[in-house]
C-alpha cells in the first residue's frame, strides 16, 4: 500500500462517514444536453445501445431548448441549475459545447436571471480527449463554473475488461495518462466507476488503485441490469470485506477517502415513501430537440421499448406526460418484498431500466435484479461501520448511536457458549453431555454478528472467556450472562444470574448493580425479605418465576401477597435509592409492549453450531421445529429460515395482541410448553402478569408519578377471558358457523 495521503481529519474521526454528494444536491434543476449518440469507446456494461456517428445535435436545437427553458421560469423555479452534457462521448463536440455555454451566459445576464450566479456546468467523459486545446482552453474559460468527472473503472485489468475501443482493445493507458492532468485542475474530482459480472473479483483492488492513482472520492456502483448470477453477491461481500479490512489496518479510514461503497446509513427499513430516482424532475433534451424525463428515455437509450418524451421547445413540455414521473413513489412501483424489506435503505433503482424491463410499457414496474447485490453491501457495509465504530468513543460517535436506533427485525443474537450455562430466563435446562462452542464456530458467529448488525448476548459457563475467544470477539459489542457463582470475576459488560435456591450469595462477587434473580414459586413469600436485605448496592433487579406454569388458583393469592409486600417495601426503599424491580417498575416506564421478542428480535445459537428459536429449545428433547439452521448455511444462505415465523409476531398473537400488561415478558418458550403454541400464553403467564400490572398502577400516586402515567384500571386477570366474552356467540352455537 502507498495510500499515505494527508490525515486532515481528527484522530476520533473518519472521512468514509462522507456521503459524496453533486453540486446543490437536490436544489438544482438538472437540465442535460445530448450532443452526440456517438463515441470512442463500446464499453460492454453501456445502457447506450444505439451509439451512432449520425446524429448529433445543432446549436440551433440547443438554442432553442435553451430559450424556452429560461422562458418559463413557472416550470423552471429550482434556484440553482446544472446544465449537463453527455453523448456518446460529449467532447466530441467541444465546439458545439463551448458555443452553448456561451449562448447560455449571454442570456442568463440579459435575462437578469435567478441562474446567472447560480448555475454549474458539468460532463463525464472518457478522458480521451481531455488534454486537446480545444478541451483545455474550454476548461480556462469555464473554470470557476465546471465540473468534471473522468471515467476510470479501477485497475487496468478491470478498466480494460469493460471499457474497450470500438476494435475490443482496452483504453487504460489511453485514459489514465490525462488523469494527472485532470486531478491537478479539478482537486477533489471524482471519477465513476461502474461494476458489472465479470469484474467482481477486482472491486477490492479497483478502489485501492483509483485511491492510488489520486482519486480520493470514487462512487461505484453495480450496474441494474439482469446480468447477476448465482454466487455473485457473495463474491461482492467477500470483496468489500477485504476492502473494508484493508480500511481498517492502514488507518485508511483517518485520511481523505472515501466511496460510495460505504455509506454510513444504507441497510434499514425505509419510513419514507419517495422516489428514489429524479426521472421527471430533471430534463434532457435529445440531439433532435425532443425533451426527455432523463437521458435513460431517449430512443438509443432503449433497447426494445418506443421512447418517451414530453415536448420540445416548439409544442412545450407536455405536463401530463410528466405527471405519472412525478407521482411516483417507493411503494406503487415495488413487489412486496420490497416494501417489507428490512435493509431497503441506499437501495437504489433507475427508472429507465424499470421501462426497459418491464412486461408492459410502464415506469410503474421496478426491476428487482440488483436486489442481491443491494443485500450483500449492507452487510459489508454493517462489518465496517460496526468495526470503525470500536475505534471511536460511543460518546463521540453520534453516528453509531442512530445506526443502533435505526435497526428494525433482528437485532441482537445470544449465543450460547456453554451448554452447562445456567438459565436467565423461564426456560429450563436439562442434564446432558458437556459441550462447549470452539473458538472456529465462535469467528463465524461474531462475522455474521458484525455483518448483520446485530449485537451479542453471551450465556457463559462457570469458566468464562478465554484469551483467544477475547480476541476473536474485540470487534462486537456483547453482554455475558453468567452464573453468580461462576469462576471469573464479573465486569460492567456482566449481568449476574443469581439462583434463589442453588446460590450462595456473596456481597463481594455476586451484586452487582443489575442482576437477575431466579426463584421457584415455593419460595416467593421468602423474596420481599430477602430484598430488602439484599438489594441495597443494585440499581436493578429482574426477577423470573421459575415453575411459573404450574401455579394454582390459590397460588395467584400468594403470588398477589408477596407482590402487595413489595409495593409497599419500594417507596421506602426508593428514597434511600432508586431500584428499578422488574415486577413493579418496568410497566410504569413502558408505552409500548416490552416482550421477549425470540424469532423477532432474537435467536439463538447453541454449542453445536445450530441456531435455535431461544435457548430454552436447544434443551427441549422435542426442538427440530425450533433449530432453524447450523451457522455455515445461514452465512452461505444469508437467511434465517425459522419455520411459521409470523407466529412469533405480536399481530399473531390473538391473546396478546391488545392486552396492556406490556411488562410481561410473553415467553414463547413457556407458551409451547404449557399451550402447545408458541403464541399463545398460558393462564398462569396471563395472570401473573396482570398481578404485576396491577400492583404497578397501584404505585404511580405512591411513587409520585400521576402526572407521567396512566395505567387504566381493569376487571379481569386473564385476557382471555374477555376474548371469551367477545366470542360468545360462536361459542354458544358449539362452535359451529350457519350453513350456507
Amino acid at each position: 500500500m502507498s495510500l499515505d495521503k494527508t490525515d486532515n481529519s481528527q484522530q476520533n474521526s473518519y472521512e468514509l462517514s462522507e456521503k459524496i454528494k453533486a453540486w446543490n444536491e437536490g436544489s438544482a434543476r438538472s437540465i442535460t444536453f445530448i450532443l452526440t449518440e456517438d463515441c470512442q469507446l463500446r464499453c460492454k456494461y453501456c445502457y447506450l445501445c444505439g451509439k451512432n456517428s449520425v446524429s448529433k445535435m445543432t446549436f440551433e436545437t440547443a438554442k432553442e431548448g435553451i430559450d424556452y427553458i429560461l422562458e418559463h421560469t413557472e416550470i423552471y423555479n429550482e434556484g440553482s441549475v446544472v446544465w449537463d452534457f453527455i453523448g456518446g462521448e460529449p467532447f466530441l463536440e467541444i465546439e458545439l459545447m463551448n458555443q452553448i455555454c456561451d449562448y447560455i451566459k449571454v442570456r442568463l445576464f440579459e435575462l437578469n436571471h435567478p441562474w446567472f450566479n447560480s448555475y454549474r456546468f458539468s460532463l463525464a467523459t472518457n478522458g480521451l480527449l481531455y488534454d486537446d486545446p480545444r478541451v483545455q482552453e474550454f476548461i480556462k474559460k469555464n473554470r470557476d463554473h465546471l465540473s468534471i468527472g473522468i471515467s476510470v473503472d479501477g485497475t487496468p485489468e478491470k478498466h480494460n475488461m469493460q471499457r474497450v475501443f470500438i476494435d475490443g482493445t482496452g483504453s487504460y493507458d489511453e485514459v489514465v495518462k490525462r488523469v494527472p492532468l485532470w486531478l491537478e485542475q479539478f482537486q477533489g474530482a471524482q471519477t465513476k466507476a461502474t461494476i458489472g459480472h465479470g469484474d467482481l473479483p477486482l472491486v477490492k483492488d479497483s478502489v485501492l488503485h483509483l485511491w492510488n492513482l489520486g482519486i480520493t472520492s470514487v462512487p461505484m456502483n453495480c450496474i441494474f441490469e439482469d446480468v447477476w448470477e448465482d454466487g455473485d453477491d457473495d463474491i461482492f461481500q467477500d470483496q468489500l470485506i477485504q476492502l473494508a479490512d484493508e480500511i481498517i489496518e492502514n488507518d485508511l479510514f483517518k485520511k481523505n477517502f472515501n466511496t460510495t461503497l460505504f455509506e454510513r446509513h444504507i441497510g434499514f427499513e425505509l419510513t419514507d415513501n419517495n422516489n428514489w430516482c429524479g426521472a421527471g424532475k430533471m430534463l434532457s433534451i435529445d440531439t433532435r430537440g425532443a425533451f426527455h424525463p432523463c437521458t435513460r428515455f431517449a430512443q438509443y437509450s432503449l433497447g426494445h421499448k418506443p421512447e418517451i418524451n414530453n415536448g420540445n421547445a416548439e409544442s412545450g413540455v407536455d405536463l401530463n406526460r410528466l405527471r405519472p414521473f412525478l407521482a411516483l413513489n417507493r411503494t406503487v412501483q415495488s413487489p412486496q418484498e420490497c416494501i417489507d424489506c428490512q435493509v431497503a435503505s441506499g437501495c437504489a433503482w433507475c427508472q429507465g431500466n424499470n421501462y426497459e424491463c418491464a412486461d408492459t410499457e410502464t415506469i410503474y414496474q421496478r426491476a428487482t435484479y440488483i436486489c442481491k447485490m443491494h443485500k450483500a453491501r449492507v452487510r459489508a457495509n454493517n462489518y465496517l461501520w460496526n468495526k470503525l465504530d470500536k475505534l471511536v468513543s460511543p460518546d463521540e460517535n453520534d453516528d453509531r448511536v442512530i445506526r443502533l436506533k435505526l435497526r428494525k427485525g433482528l437485532q441482537s443474537l445470544f449465543v450460547l457458549m456453554d451448554s452447562d450455562a445456567p438459565s436467565f430466563c423461564y426456560y429450563k435446562t436439562r442434564e446432558m453431555e458437556r459441550k462447549v462452542m470452539d473458538d472456529e464456530t465462535l469467528k463465524k458467529v461474531a462475522f455474521y454478528a458484525l455483518t448483520e448488525n446485530l449485537s451479542l448476548n453471551l450465556i457463559l459457563g462457570k469458566d468464562g472467556l478465554t484469551d483467544a475467544q477475547k480476541e476473536i470477539l474485540k470487534w462486537n459489542d456483547y453482554v455475558v450472562y453468567r452464573s453468580s457463582k461462576a469462576n471469573f470475576p464479573a465486569d460492567d459488560k456482566t449481568i449476574n444470574v443469581f439462583d434463589f435456591e442453588t446460590d450462595t450469595w456473596d456481597d463481594s462477587a455476586a451484586q452487582t448493580e443489575m442482576f437477575i434473580l431466579r426463584i421457584s414459586k415455593d419460595h416467593l413469600a421468602e423474596l420481599p425479605p430477602w430484598l430488602e436485605a439484599h438489594s441495597l448496592s443494585a440499581d436493578r433487579i429482574t426477577v423470573f418465576v421459575k415453575e411459573m406454569e404450574s401455579m394454582t388458583e390459590a397460588e395467584f393469592d400468594s403470588y398477589k401477597a408477596v407482590l402487595d409486600q413489595l409495593k409497599a417495601w419500594l417507596p421506602e426503599r426508593e428514597e434511600k435509592k432508586p431500584l428499578e424491580l422488574s415486577l413493579l417498575t418496568d410497566r410504569l416506564q413502558l408505552d409500548k409492549p416490552n416482550h421477549c421478542d425470540a424469532g423477532v428480535k432474537h435467536v439463538t445459537i447453541a454449542p453445536d453450531g445450530n441456531f435455535y428459536v431461544c435457548p430454552g429449545f436447544y434443551y427441549r428433547e422435542k426442538n427440530k421445529d425450533f433449530l432453524i439452521a447450523d451457522i455455515d448455511t445461514v452465512l452461505k444462505t444469508h437467511e434465517l429460515p425459522i419455520k411459521n415465523k409470523q407466529l412469533y409476531k405480536l399481530d399473531h398473537a390473538p391473546i396478546c395482541e391488545n392486552c396492556d400488561a406490556w411488562q410481561c415478558r410473553r415467553c414463547v418458550w413457556l407458551n409451547k410448553e404449557t399451550t402447545l403454541e408458541v403464541n399463545t400464553p398460558s393462564r398462569q403467564q396471563c395472570v401473573c402478569a396482570h398481578l404485576e400490572r396491577n400492583a404497578s398502577r397501584d404505585l404511580i400516586e405512591p411513587l409520585f408519578l400521576t402526572d407521567m402515567v396512566q395505567i387504566p384500571e381493569i376487571d379481569y386477570l386473564d385476557p382471555f377471558d374477555e376474548l371469551m366474552k367477545k366470542n360468545k356467540p360462536f361459542i354458544e352455537k358449539g362452535g359451529k358457523v350457519d350453513e350456507c
